[in-house]
């Protein structure tokens, strides 16, 4: 006696059913990879000099780690004007944590993480310095978005924006903003987007 034999008819509609299950997992897995994991910060691009010229009236470079832009190497020395025309070199400030913060009045991304690190720098006392490189177009919009945002504990420094430029190619800043914790010695102890830096890093350095 011959099995019994599935109709045509079944065999299709199970086929299809297991394909829109495949299809289902597929899909499911795209979802989860491109909306399960944390956004990242948001940075504006920026061009600097593929070959920088030093900083002006730079220091010479320090006894210690190697002079670089990551986490362990010697911060990159350097000297650029306060906003008043005062000259202001890295090197004042050592013995200080700096928080070390390239900007510009034009970049979404600065506006909204600035005031965190203001107040950070301001809660922490003297111990910390919260210096921030400008990438304005000119002195003017910087000193007038400073006023504007009453921000004291930023201390900005420009000169140019040539050589804030250069500046910010000594430190392979290519996103804005981008911050850097110096700590006593000159060691950097951190690079990224301010939002990821916490408060507790600080404080350990202090």
């Amino acid at each position: 006696m011959e099995p019994k034999r599935t109709p045509r008819s079944k065999l299709w509609w199970g086929g299809l059913i297991g394909v829109c299950v495949v299809v289902a997992a597929m899909i499911a897995t795209l979802c989860a990879l491109q909306l399960g994991g944390p956004k990242a910060p948001e940075t504006v691009e920026i061009s600097v000099p593929a070959a920088p010229p030093p900083a002006v009236a730079a220091e010479p470079e320090p006894e210690g780690p190697a002079v670089g832009h990551r986490v362990g190497e010697t911060a990159p020395p350097f000297s650029l004007e306060l906003l008043d025309g005062t000259p202001m070199s890295l090197a004042d400030h050592r013995g200080r944590v700096v928080i070390l913060d390239f900007w510009a009045s034009w970049c979404v991304p600065c506006r909204l993480s600035m005031p965190t690190l203001e107040e950070t720098a301001r809660e922490l006392g003297d111990d910390v310095i919260l210096l921030g490189v400008s990438l304005d177009r000119t002195e003017a919009e910087a000193r007038a978005y400073v006023e504007a945002r009453g921000y004291t504990e930023l201390v900005t420094v420009y000169s140019s924006l040539r050589e804030a430029r250069a500046v910010a190619g000594d430190y392979a800043v290519l996103g804005i903003p981008k911050t850097f914790v110096i700590d006593r010695g000159g060691v950097v102890r951190f690079a990224g987007h301010p939002n990821l830096l916490t408060r507790s890093l600080i404080e350990s350095l202090l």
